[in-house]
């Protein structure tokens, strides 16, 4: 699993705790942008599976369940640095290639997805997570 996550689209998430019937439940607003390390804390609770410590923009942190996480990367709600790349790289092809065709509405649906995936970018590229980008390493 990658351990950086940048999110593609802002979305809430009810979070709760991992004590027996889990009754401390609060909702989380994640913006655009914002970056996820899932640190090597992780805990695991019986009848509720594993739990991994998430590290949101360096400000606070929180135990996500595993299953939460893959969902998420599944309906593309988050994606890690790689991915984040492949898809500007996508996006640039596919601008080219209906340039080549003279597709001019294929031509704009691109310009306008590779615009938005750039400002995410440009976002985390910014002020402190710019250290964020410098120690990444690409396996």
């Amino acid at each position: 699993m990658d351990k950086n996550f940048i999110i593609l689209e802002q979305f809430q998430h009810q979070v709760s705790c991992c004590c027996p019937g889990q009754k401390h439940q609060h909702m989380i607003e994640f913006l655009q942008g914002d970056v996820w390390t899932i640190t090597n804390e992780r805990k695991y609770v019986d009848c509720l599976g594993w739990h991994f410590l998430i590290d949101i923009n360096n400000e606070f942190q929180f135990f996500m369940h595993v299953e939460d996480i893959e969902e998420l990367y599944s309906k593309g709600s988050i994606c890690s640095i790689l991915d984040l790349n492949l898809k500007i790289n996508h996006l640039s092809f596919k601008i080219n290639e209906a340039l080549d065709a003279h597709d001019r509405q294929s031509f704009l649906s691109f310009a306008d997805e590779l615009s938005n995936v750039q400002k995410i970018k440009n976002k985390i590229n910014t002020g402190d997570l710019h250290v964020f980008w410098e120690n990444t390493t690409i396996l």
